[in-house]
């Protein structure tokens, strides 16, 4: 989406959600209502796309589980429509973290990858990043520590040899935390601890609260798993200084979670009661009762452990409760993408017709409708390409222009049908020599064309010549009023060489035109061949000669 394609108040709604995302939640979702409407009035998909998604990105922010998804979800097909294709795999990857929030890690899955797929078929390589992390992530939850791996580090193979992106060190970050907690389960201690040695060494000072805090969090647990209390303990004390209370719970759920289960089960009640005071009206909001769930079975067992027995049935009560209304919203959840993957085939069918148009206009707009070869607009346009590529790298350039002999006479006598099937049968003959021969053929106009060849020789250029000549003498279409001989021939005239600096296809293409008057002065049914810029050339052979008039 380009600024400038909108007006000033329009611009100024854009820049004021990207200025304010992440910041002032507020603020961000005005301006997006305020796209939104805009974008329905005038029938903007770009605008509605992006109005959405914005608003979907402010309430995951602000853990509001239920306007989170509708808004994404609202954003897809629009996006679809729009071709905007890194914010298609920005809501997959939301959408995915949701998922595996609400424990549904098939779903999770399926959407990393859709989005993954949209990444690599538009070459978003750093969103592909972000979305392989959690794919890392969600293999960790299921316990798949080597699925987990192989992604992880993939993307610390690319990371590495990307030190100037501005998301540098977070990502590296996310990525190593990642990996101690596949590696815990492993034993791999060494490994473990030289992972935090470059976290510390190249990273710490360059990333965030949040990431220090998840970094934090798994090392406390690295730490228990090995038996170093000390170590184990001044995380803690980091981390109770350091929590922030206002996050994004769905970014950090597991990490709190497993830190949670570790303070339990080190009877670090204060400190596990603490993380709970932050963690539940968070969770709350979010309105996912699978994390609620997980957070009510941290309780029961610190009340079970605790032999408080009332608290436990309590929470037990609760907890009996909220797994019932777990299939209802697994059930909803279901309607939602099953909604989700209709709208956006719907936006895919109504793309698929969009596409299909615009080629058959540009189809239109580049092939000449009779012979059903490039037209002028697109031999001007192709040709440049051409001459720039075969400049570039040195090789030399055959330009052919030829024409039908006496075509006037041959429509005069027998009518502009037969004249137009004449045209198209040698229009074929064309084609089937710029298969052969990896030539470029247009017509030029009226009885005219053009073939253009690369990399040829001059003996090569003036072989093709000849044998074009004799494939439509072949075709033996009757020509009695013709001058040459009595069917329909064509002649011909070259131009070879190997462009230089002060060049241009047109130096062809002219030169091609001179030769070609050149040997209709001398004969017909031939062709004439010269260098670019030589003053002599050369006539070919013919057995026929004719009256040149």
């Amino acid at each position: 989406m380009q600024l400038e394609d909108y007006n000033d108040i329009v611009q100024y709604w854009i820049s004021c959600v990207m200025q304010s995302r992440g910041r002032d939640a507020e603020q961000t979702l005005r301006c997006c209502n305020d796209i939104n409407a805009y974008g329905v009035k005038t029938g903007d998909c770009h605008l509605i796309g992006f109005g959405h998604y914005y608003m979907g990105e402010t309430y995951y922010c602000l853990n509001d589980g239920n306007n989170f998804f509708d808004s994404v979800s609202k954003a897809i097909p629009y996006l679809e429509r729009a071709h905007e294709w890194e914010l298609m795999a920005r809501c997959y990857n939301l959408l995915g973290i949701w998922a595996m929030n609400r424990g549904n890690a098939p779903i999770a899955q399926d959407y990393y990858l859709s989005g993954i797929n949209y990444c690599r078929k538009y070459h978003l390589k750093k969103m592909e990043v972000q979305i392989s992390i959690n794919i890392g992530a969600l293999n960790i939850q299921c316990g798949r520590y080597e699925d987990a791996l192989n992604y992880l580090e993939q993307v610390l193979s690319y990371m590495k040899q990307e030190t100037e992106d501005e998301e540098y060190h977070g990502l590296m970050v996310s990525t190593y935390q990642n990996m101690i907690k596949c590696l815990i389960p492993q034993g791999e201690n060494d490994r473990i601890e030289e992972i935090l040695q470059h976290i510390y060494k190249d990273h710490w000072d360059e990333v965030g609260e949040l990431e220090r805090v998840t970094v934090l969090c798994t090392e406390a647990v690295y730490y228990n798993h090995i038996g170093d209390e000390q170590r184990r303990d001044h995380c803690i004390g980091l981390v109770q200084n350091g929590i922030p209370e206002n996050v994004a719970i769905l970014d950090m759920f597991d990490d709190l979670y497993d830190y949670a289960s570790m303070l339990l089960e080190n009877d670090k009640q204060e400190e596990f009661w603490r993380l709970i005071e932050i963690m539940e009206p968070l969770i709350r909001s979010c309105s996912i009762i699978k994390m609620q769930l997980r957070l009510i079975s941290l309780k029961i067992r610190y009340y079970r452990k605790h032999e408080q027995n009332a608290e436990y049935l309590q929470a037990a009560g609760l907890y009996y409760e909220l797994s019932e209304l777990m299939e209802t919203e697994t059930r909803t959840m279901m309607n939602n993408i099953l909604s989700l993957r209709r709208s956006l085939e719907t936006a895919n069918r109504a793309r698929i017709e969009v596409e299909l148009q615009n080629r058959i206009l540009l189809e239109k707009s580049e092939l000449d409708p009779l012979t059903k070869l490039a037209n002028r607009f697109r031999l001007n346009d192709y040709s440049e390409q051409i001459f720039k590529r075969v400049y570039a790298v040195g090789e030399a350039l055959a330009v052919e222009i030829l024409d039908v002999d006496y075509f006037k006479e041959f429509n005069d006598n027998y009518g502009h049908q037969a004249g137009d099937e004449c045209l198209v049968r040698v229009a074929e003959v064309l084609k089937e020599m710029a298969s052969a021969h990896g030539a470029f053929c247009a017509r030029y106009g009226g009885d005219e064309f053009v073939m253009i060849y690369e990399d040829v020789t001059k003996e090569q250029a003036e072989l093709y010549a000849a044998e074009l000549k004799e494939k439509i003498v072949a075709l033996a279409i009757e020509h009695k009023f013709s001058k040459a001989i009595p069917c329909v021939t064509v002649s011909q005239g070259l131009c070879w060489g190997h462009p230089q600096k002060d060049n241009r296809m047109w130096d062809f293409l002219h030169t091609a035109d001179e030769m070609l008057y050149k040997v209709k002065t001398i004969t017909r049914n031939n062709y004439c061949i010269c260098e670019l810029a030589a003053d002599d050339y050369m006539i070919g052979e013919t057995e026929n000669p004719s009256d040149p008039s």
